[in-house]
C-alpha cells in the first residue's frame, strides 16, 4: 500500500542541493540501512533467548498458533503463557503460520527473530513518508533515518520476537496515510489508513488510543464537509472500482474481526481486555506468571492474606526467579509504603518521574536484563527534544507547512498523555511502585511522528547552512554512538548465553 499514490512533493529546494545531491543522500539512506540491518542480525543471532521483553511468552504463544489453522483454545500447554483466547490474535497467526515456511535449518526463534527485522524497516519506511510529507529537503530526511535506526531500545526490540513490531508498523501506516489523504485528499489513502488500524487493534489492544486520537482528528478536519460524504464515495468508487472494492471488503471484514474480538469480550466479560482469571479459574490463572504475581499482591494487598502467607504463594506459585523477586519486591515495598505513611505521588509530580524512566529505557535497553541510560545521556536527549520544541514553536507557520506538524503534535501528546495517565499512573496506584510496566517501549507506536518533529525542526532551527550541518552532525553522532557502540561497551557474556536449536 506504500505505492498506492505517488509522491506529489516538489523537488528539493536549492539550499538542500546546495548541502547534498540526490545521489549522495541515496548513498548514506543505503549505507544506514545497511548498517541497521547488520546490527538487528547481530541481535536476532547472538542474544539470549531470556533477554529480550516478554519474548519466552511471544514465541510461545507463536508456537500454539503454529499448530492449528485458525485460533487456538486454551489448554493446560497454553496457561503458562496467560490467555490464547480473548486476545488481539494477529500477529500470533503471522508468526504461527510463518513456521511452517522454517525450512532453513535454524532454530525457530531466530527464524521468527529475522522475520520481525522487516517491521522495523517498514515502520522507519513509514516514518520517512510522514517526513517527506512535510519537506522534501535532504538534511531532515537523513537526520530521521539516522535517529530511527540508532534508538537503543528500538533497534533491539526490532530483532526480538514480539507483537510490539507488527504494532509499530502498523501505527506508522496507519498515521501516514491519514496524514497523507489530509494533504492529497484521495480515498485510497484514508481507506488505506482504515484497513491498518483495523489490523493494528487485532495486533495489540494498547493501539486504541491512538485510533481514537486519529479519528477524532479525522472528524476535525472533514467535520464541514460530512454533507459531502455519498457523493465523495460515489466518486471514490467510479475512479477505480475494482481497488475501491477491495479496500472497502478489507475495511468491512477488518471491523467485523473487531467487533467480534471486543464486542465478545465486553459482552461476555464486560471489559475489552479481560484477564486471564475473568476467563478461566483463579486457580488455572495461577500459572501465568503476570497473573500469579497480580494476584498474590491483590490478595495481600486488601487484607485477605497476610505478608507471610503471600511470601508462601510466591514459592508455591511456578514463575521464574525474576518474577518471584518482583512479586516480593512489590508486596514489601507496599507494606512498607502503608506502615510508613508515604504520600501517594501526585499527578503533577508523576510528570518528571515518568520521563526519565521513559527517556532511560528508550535510549537505553530495559528487558529481562537491563542497560539504561545514564543521567548524563539522559539530560543530552532531553536537551534535544526541548531544543526541538523551541524550534517548532518559532518556525511552525500554518501557511507555510500546513498543518502536519500539528497534527503530529497531537498524535504524539495524546498518545503520549493518554499513555502516562490512564495507564501507567493507574499501575502505580495500583501496586505504588513507579516503575512497574513503565517502559519506553510503549511509546514506540509515536516514535515516527516524534522523530519527524524532531528532525525537521532541529535542521530549521537557524537558517545558515553551516550550522544545519553542524547540527545534524552532532545529533547523528550523539545517536550513533548512544546505539551499537553503547551497547558492547557494557553488554555482559549474560546477554549472549547460548540458543538452542
Amino acid at each position: 500500500m506504500a505505492f498506492m499514490e505517488k509522491d506529489m512533493q516538489p523537488l528539493s529546494n536549492v539550499v538542500s542541493e546546495k548541502l547534498m545531491s540526490s545521489r549522495q543522500l541515496k548513498w548514506l539512506f543505503t549505507a544506514l540501512f545497511v548498517y541497521f540491518g547488520l546490527r538487528l542480525l547481530f541481535f536476532a543471532l547472538k542474544i539470549a533467548p531470556f533477554v529480550p521483553p516478554d519474548e519466552v511468552t511471544h514465541f510461545g504463544v507463536s508456537q500454539i498458533f503454529s499448530k492449528v489453522l485458525l485460533l487456538p483454545k486454551n489448554s493446560p500447554e497454553t496457561y503458562q503463557y496467560g490467555l490464547v483466547t480473548n486476545i488481539p490474535w494477529l500477529y500470533y497467526w503471522v508468526m504461527g503460520k510463518a513456521l511452517f515456511l522454517n525450512f532453513t535449518g535454524m532454530s525457530d526463534l531466530i527464524f521468527l527473530r529475522i522475520l520481525n527485522i522487516p517491521f522495523a524497516f517498514g515502520t522507519v519506511f513509514f516514518a520517512w513518508r510522514m517526513l517527506r510529507l512535510l519537506t522534501d529537503e535532504k538534511l531532515p530526511q537523513l537526520l530521521l533515518i539516522v535517529v530511527m535506526t540508532n534508538t537503543p531500545m528500538f533497534s533491539f526490540l526490532s530483532a526480538s520476537v514480539s507483537y510490539d513490531n507488527l504494532t509499530n508498523l502498523l501505527a506508522a501506516m496507519s498515521i501516514y496515510y491519514l496524514l497523507a489523504f489530509f494533504k492529497y485528499r484521495s480515498g485510497n489513502l484514508l481507506a488505506a489508513s482504515f484497513v491498518c488500524q483495523m489490523a493494528g487493534c487485532l495486533t495489540k489492544y494498547s493501539l486504541l488510543p491512538l485510533i481514537l486520537v486519529l479519528n477524532l482528528l479525522l472528524l476535525i478536519h472533514e467535520f464541514k464537509a460530512l454533507n459531502l460524504l455519498p457523493t465523495a464515495f460515489k466518486e471514490w468508487f467510479r475512479a477505480s472500482w475494482k481497488r475501491s472494492f477491495v479496500l472497502s471488503l478489507a475495511i468491512i471484514i477488518g471491523l467485523a474481526l473487531n467487533i467480534q474480538h471486543y464486542g465478545g469480550n465486553y459482552l461476555h466479560y464486560g471489559k475489552l481486555s479481560p484477564e486471564m482469571a475473568d476467563v478461566l479459574s483463579p486457580e488455572i490463572a495461577m500459572q501465568y506468571r503476570i497473573e500469579a504475581r497480580n494476584r498474590i499482591f491483590t490478595l495481600f494487598r486488601e487484607g485477605r492474606i497476610s505478608k507471610m502467607e503471600a511470601f508462601e504463594m510466591v514459592a508455591y506459585a511456578d514463575n521464574s526467579v525474576g518474577d518471584s523477586r518482583t512479586t516480593v519486591y512489590l508486596i514489601e515495598n507496599y507494606d512498607y509504603l502503608i506502615k510508613s505513611g508515604a504520600p501517594i505521588i501526585s499527578p503533577v509530580a508523576y510528570i518528571p518521574l515518568w520521563m526519565n524512566t521513559m527517556y532511560m529505557s528508550i535510549f537505553g535497553i530495559f528487558a529481562h536484563l537491563g542497560m539504561p541510560a545514564g543521567i548524563t545521556k539522559i539530560w543530552l536527549f532531553i536537551s534535544l527534544t526541548v531544543l526541538a520544541g523551541i524550534a517548532f514553536l518559532y518556525r511552525w507557520r500554518p501557511r507555510e507547512s500546513g498543518w502536519v506538524p500539528a497534527d503530529l503534535v497531537v498524535i504524539s501528546g495524546f498518545y503520549s498523555g493518554f499513555l502516562m495517565y490512564a495507564v501507567n499512573y493507574q499501575v502505580y496506584l495500583e501496586f505504588r511502585a513507579p516503575g512497574l510496566t513503565l517502559q519506553g517501549r510503549y511509546l514506540f507506536p509515536v516514535v515516527g511522528p516524534m522523530y519527524v518533529l524532531m528532525s525537521y525542526y532541529l535542521i530549521q532551527l537557524v537558517r545558515i547552512n553551516s550550522v544545519r550541518l553542524g547540527i545534524f552532525t552532532l545529533v547523528t553522532l550523539v545517536f550513533i554512538c548512544s546505539d551499537f557502540p553503547y551497547f558492547l561497551s557494557f553488554a555482559t557474556p549474560d546477554w549472549f548465553a547460548g540458543l538452542s536449536r
